[in-house]
């Protein structure tokens, strides 16, 4: 009992160490976190340009000074605030393309930004150029990583809520879709299961579908949160989003998520889903089975990325799931020859082609070897070579390595399949396309 008692004292000694040593200034609370406007009829314009203002004052304050170059890409403070903020297209003018009365509300995932909403953003006002999109930014999201230690997933649903009320008030729009991603389409679902009688709302679009985590423990981050700040802690090379993951983030996620698969409201409106059978961020059977159970909805479709590993492809099976096969380790994008291991959580909503996050951009995400002061491995990472791979946290086992033949693993950032899910998003919207038909074209 003495011992017992000795190593509890212990333990809670360290983390008052922990709390006590010094953080860099992106770990603290920026004191002007990303929040909802206060006036509810805000415009969109305006929120977004205060949005990015605020977010590059905070940038230049904590990140820039002293002539630094905190972001991999050397990114400036203005082009980072850019890429972190919320975001409208509206439609052309003059054009007679299609589009007209429909609308897009665009909802990123935890520690993300609207960043990772840009290639569906541009897929969809290529394709429906009368359109008007709109992509919000979660409150605590875009600044520093810092401000995500007291966000509240409270204050996620109400931007999300300011973000339809915006238009709802716009007499052109018609057809209104909810496209999220991870946290995004936990937002979404929440949102149309809180207010199921709003008409225009035609439609959900859910990538990397986020109803659980993956983890198990995820229920005690409540309780954790009182006791530790962070899970992991990174440098923040990253321009478009946070790298680092408070306690209170996976907490709040975790409140934010705890009764969808409980509540006994079915989505009756029409969904799209794409999810990665391997994705080590949510549970990829738990978004099967809301698909499968909850989704009521005549046109519906699962883009069902599959495993190496069998087992991780058929539980539960239902009609409408499109299986998109693993393919080879060795691929080509526009002529870059590259290694591609499976799916990751954070590659599918975007582009190969997206000059951040792509085949070629400027960011690779190497955090597995992100531990200072030995960066040998993560410079090595980041400048590649013929054996390094792209794919998802699971890839990290010696026996994975052993299997795919690689030196070092990036988690994947991009899409290779992104051409067949940006069809899939454009057909969905367009009732005269034949859905099905769309998922199973190459």
């Amino acid at each position: 009992m003495f011992k017992f008692k000795i190593n509890g004292f212990f333990i809670l000694f360290l983390f008052f160490l922990a709390s006590c040593a010094p953080k860099p200034s992106f770990l603290k609370e920026s004191g002007s976190p990303s929040g909802v406007p206060s006036y509810p009829d805000l415009p969109f314009s305006q929120y977004v340009q205060d949005s990015r203002e605020n977010i590059e004052q905070i940038l230049r304050n904590l990140r820039f000074a002293n002539g630094a170059k905190p972001y991999l890409g050397e990114y400036s403070a203005a082009q980072a605030a850019e890429m972190r903020g919320p975001f409208e297209h509206l439609p052309e003018k003059g054009s007679t393309g299609p589009g007209k009365g429909k609308g897009f509300l665009l909802i990123h995932g935890l520690t993300d930004s609207p960043y990772l909403m840009r290639s569906i953003a541009d897929s969809l006002h290529q394709a429906y150029p009368n359109g008007t999109i709109r992509a919000v930014l979660l409150p605590g999201h875009g600044t520093v990583a810092g401000d995500s230690l007291n966000m509240k997933h409270t204050d996620w649903m109400a931007i999300t809520d300011y973000g339809v009320r915006s238009f709802e008030k716009m007499e052109r729009i018609s057809d209104l879709y909810l496209v999220g991603f991870s946290t995004g389409t936990a937002l979404a679902i929440r949102h149309l299961q809180n207010n199921p009688q709003r008409p225009k709302i035609k439609g959900l679009i859910l990538i990397s579908t986020a109803v659980k985590a993956k983890s198990g423990a995820a229920f005690l981050s409540p309780y954790l949160y009182w006791v530790k700040d962070w899970l992991d802690t990174f440098e923040e090379r990253d321009a478009a989003r946070y790298e680092s993951f408070s306690v209170n983030a996976g907490a709040e996620f975790y409140l934010l998520t705890k009764n969808i698969m409980k509540s006994k409201i079915l989505i009756d409106v029409p969904v799209l889903m794409a999810v990665s059978a391997d994705d080590e961020t949510i549970d990829a059977n738990a978004a099967r089975q809301f698909f499968c159970d909850r989704v009521t909805a005549q046109r519906r479709g699962l883009i069902w990325y599959a495993s190496r590993h069998a087992e991780r492809n058929i539980d539960p099976p239902c009609e409408a799931i499109k299986e998109v096969k693993l393919g080879p380790v060795d691929r080509e994008f526009q002529g870059t020859v590259y290694r591609f291991a499976n799916y990751a959580h954070t590659a599918l909503s975007m582009s190969p082609a997206d000059p951040h996050y792509g085949v070629n951009g400027k960011y690779h995400q190497c955090k597995a070897y992100d531990t200072p002061p030995d960066m040998a491995a993560f410079n090595k990472c980041q400048k590649g070579s013929a054996k390094t791979i792209f794919g998802e946290k699971d890839i990290a086992s010696k026996a994975a390595k052993k299997e795919l033949d690689y030196d070092y693993w990036r988690r994947g950032t991009f899409n290779p399949d992104y051409p067949r899910l940006e069809r899939a998003i454009i057909c969905f919207v367009d009732e005269a396309c034949d859905l099905q038909r769309s998922l199973d074209d190459q």
